[in-house]
């Protein structure tokens, strides 16, 4: 009796160990309308990896909106900042100018048709693609206080 017990605790380990676990692994669904909207994303400037930058660094934007700024006299007079949004663009456009902030004069038309002008950009890149950015700017006018 003892022996065909150990035998039968023998067999049935052995039937044990030999069995073989299958899994399986689904994909998740993929919605192509999904894909899409991820591609036209635009994201945050601190949510990317690699923020979009202006050829030549700050300086160089700072100076081209400086020199491409028109300042009507009575403006002269007039201090404070505009503070404009805008998305960069995947192959370093501007797009979406919006003013947010104006401090009259036409000191929001201006920055939004120098912006306008502005040569392309260093895209901003996320997960090693190129992705489209929001982009915060503030403008001091008058660009160079006289005091």
């Amino acid at each position: 009796m003892k022996k065909l017990t150990i035998l039968i605790l023998i067999c049935f380990a052995q039937t044990i160990c030999a069995q073989t676990s299958k899994t399986t692994t689904t994909k998740p669904a993929i919605n192509k309308e999904s894909q899409n909207v991820d591609k036209n994303k635009v994201y945050n400037i601190d949510a990317v990896n690699v923020k979009p930058e202006f050829e030549g660094g700050l300086k160089k934007f700072q100076k081209f909106i400086s020199n491409n700024t028109r300042y009507p006299d009575e403006e002269l007079q007039v201090k404070g900042t505009v503070e404009v949004n805008y998305i960069v663009e995947k192959d370093g456009t501007l797009s979406n100018i919006n003013v947010t902030k104006d401090i009259g004069y036409d000191t929001g038309a201006e920055a939004i048709r120098v912006l306008k002008k502005s040569p392309k950009w260093i895209p901003g890149t996320h997960n090693h693609r190129l992705v489209r950015v929001l982009y915060y700017l503030s403008i001091p006018i008058p660009p160079n206080n006289p005091n």
